[in-house]
């Protein structure tokens, strides 16, 4: 299948306040690939994540999602889910998809029951009484119900627990598989991750400090942690 660019930053500026949180930042990302973007606590990933969505204006720099700039348009072709993100409490889980199917124009009924099933999440529970792992597959289920073409999860295994983790990424690599989407995840949980990513984005203090292709690494002799080790030891 044929890749193309969904995700474009060349030179990317954020100032908050006269401190600078990005700097300079340029990357691509392709359809149909996984892409890590990882680094230390403070390096800009959410940031950088919440400028893609349209969330945020950059101070400098081109941003394109998806050949436009990001905003209402980009928005609705892209499933975000932000860092500690949190649904209404006072809902079950089947009134909450009920309320999504009908505010999202490219929700699946189909894709929703799917993965209802496939990330065992119980429709009758109250989302007030859910653990931190079941509302993070409740929040996935409402990412991968849309059909979208690109998906930013930022963190989305905090506090989560193993079984509900192994679901999660089993679910992102099979979503990815023989697909055209786009996933764009920033998370510490990099052993987790490894063997799914594509391709590393490596950020700190608001910069890049490299992009590399997995499998290049590997053919090297490298893993995605110890890269990250050397480049941020």
């Amino acid at each position: 299948m044929e890749q193309t660019v969904t995700i474009q930053c060349t030179g990317v500026e954020m100032i908050f306040k006269k401190k600078q949180a990005l700097r300079n930042v340029t990357f691509s990302t392709n359809s149909g690939s996984i892409v890590g973007l990882l680094g230390p606590n403070g390096a800009g990933k959410s940031t950088l994540m919440r400028i893609l969505t349209g969330i945020l204006e950059p101070t400098g720099g081109f941003v394109e999602v998806l050949g436009r700039k990001p905003g209402v348009e980009t928005l609705a072709q892209l499933s975000f889910l932000p860092d500690r993100g949190q649904l209404p409490n006072w809902l079950t889980a089947d009134q909450w998809l009920g309320y999504a199917s009908g505010i999202y124009p490219d929700w699946d009924i189909a894709l929703e029951r799917e993965w209802v099933r496939k990330l065992e999440v119980d429709r009758t529970m109250g989302i007030g009484t859910m653990s931190r792992g079941q509302e993070a597959r409740l929040q996935l289920l409402t990412c991968l119900s849309r059909r979208t073409k690109i998906v930013i999860l930022d963190e989305p295994f905090t506090g989560v627990d193993l079984l509900s983790r192994e679901r999660i990424s089993s679910a992102i690599a099979e979503e990815t598989a023989g697909g055209d989407r786009t996933f764009l995840i920033a998370t510490h949980d990099i052993r987790e991750m490894e063997s799914m990513f594509d391709r590393i984005i490596l950020i700190g203090d608001g910069t890049i400090k490299g992009v590399y292709d997995t499998e290049e690494l590997r053919d090297e002799g490298h893993s995605v942690e110890s890269c990250y080790r050397e480049v941020f030891a």
